[in-house]
């Protein structure tokens, strides 16, 4: 950790060991917070968010009073993601992917509906303020389905084309506010989905107690020696993906426009099909499973934690004008669109939310979201990997596309 005195402002850099610590602690206070709350266990708000926000406030606080500034390692968060999306690509078995591809292109076309729809509400929000077209853009696509990484790239474009003053901080601030009410909004709008159809979990009993008692006696190993040895195997498994993907970027992929996380999963993908084909190792599904939950809980406890939530004050009325709008449109969108051509059932329901989480900003949210329902509801292995692959994938193809179109003809 790094402490400097910048104009009379003590400053501090937190290195990954206490930006870890924090976000633990902040995820077990979440915890507590969740266990003496009637109304959160209701509502199924993630307990990384519950945790980590208190924290992302009392930084705020130490800013806006020039107590302190602290800084967050931004590369420990893009490591975690990195990891965690190659512990769900380690799901993909052939026959859970072609089973998914139905499902994985419906959703990707609803997708690229909702972000066009996105650009229209802030292209018609920014007709109606008087302001520039692309300034709704700005506030609609790029921010809402395009995320941190759209707005880094396409930001200082649009300000450098139409001068408009402090494009990329707005964009920024509408990206942390969009993850915020996604992060609030988007289990409770599953859990009335459930409530309103009578929803059943098809697969709630794939872990019952029963079933794990059964896996458990046929082997002769004691358990926590048997649990310890498969998640220590996909821990390994996930690093050397990971290595594998980051020199194939590095070597390969250097000149193409590509996430760095895309290759780390496809070794991923690899890995566990030969794995299944072999027989030379295996994937436990557990050890996945514990690592998964894991690693996504650290991600979001970390992210939360780290939110500039001093760049809310830089959002103008007019902002907040095409902003709300655009949530009233992902809202709706995913109860009357998502929900009712992903098949009206549990399955649905999650990717209806989980889907208009990640078009307000990070495609995590959105599993953030499905892991907390599951925990009440059970899991759905399926929905996971078809989120992860359009939203962190093939929606950043189509919406850089439709960005570029609407730039070059506004």
């Amino acid at each position: 950790m790094k402490y400097e005195v910048i104009n009379g402002l003590l400053v501090v850099d937190l290195d990954p060991f206490f930006v870890i610590g924090i976000a633990v602690i902040s995820f077990f206070f979440g915890r507590i917070l969740r266990s003496h709350s009637k109304l959160l266990q209701a509502l199924s708000i993630p307990v990384p968010f519950l945790g980590g926000f208190p924290v992302a406030l009392l930084v705020l606080v130490l800013r806006l009073t020039d107590s302190m500034v602290i800084n967050f390692d931004p590369e420990l968060n893009a490591v975690t993601l990195k990891a965690f999306l190659s512990l769900i690509a380690l799901f993909g078995t052939w026959t859970l992917i072609l089973r998914g591809l139905r499902t994985s292109i419906v959703f990707w076309s609803l997708a690229i509906i909702l972000g066009v729809l996105q650009a229209f509400v802030g292209l018609a929000g920014s007709a109606i303020l008087g302001e520039h077209p692309h300034f709704g853009l700005l506030l609609g696509t790029v921010s809402m389905i395009g995320g941190y990484d759209t707005v880094s790239s396409f930001a200082p474009v649009i300000a450098h084309m139409d001068g408009i003053e402090n494009a990329d901080a707005m964009a920024m601030a509408a990206v942390t506010l969009g993850v915020i009410c996604s992060l609030i909004i988007g289990a409770p709008l599953g859990e009335w989905i459930i409530k309103r159809y009578n929803l059943v979990n098809q697969n709630r009993l794939e872990f019952d107690n029963d079933r794990l008692i059964r896996s458990i006696q046929r082997d002769p190993r004691p358990f926590y020696q048997r649990h310890a040895v498969e998640c220590m195997k996909t821990v390994g498994l996930v690093f050397v993906a990971m290595a594998a993907g980051e020199w194939v970027n590095h070597h390969l992929l250097q000149n193409v426009l590509l996430p760095d996380f895309v290759s780390c999963m496809v070794f991923a993908v690899v890995f566990r099909n030969l794995a299944d084909k072999t027989k030379l190792f295996s994937v436990d599904g557990l050890a996945l499973r514990t690592l998964t939950k894991l690693v996504l809980t650290l991600f979001i406890a970390m992210s939360v934690c780290s939110l500039r939530l001093d760049l809310l004050l830089g959002l103008t009325p007019h902002a907040f004008f095409i902003f709300v709008s655009e949530i009233l449109l992902n809202l709706a969108f995913a109860r009357y669109v998502y929900f009712r051509f992903l098949g009206k059932n549990f399955d649905g329901m999650l990717l209806a939310v989980g889907g208009m989480s990640f078009s307000m900003g990070v495609t995590a949210n959105g599993l953030s979201n499905m892991q907390s329902l599951c925990e009440k509801y059970g899991p759905a292995t399926q929905g996971f990997l078809v989120l992860a692959i359009v939203g962190s994938i093939l929606i950043n193809f189509s919406n850089g596309f439709l960005i570029e179109f609407l730039l070059r003809i506004m």
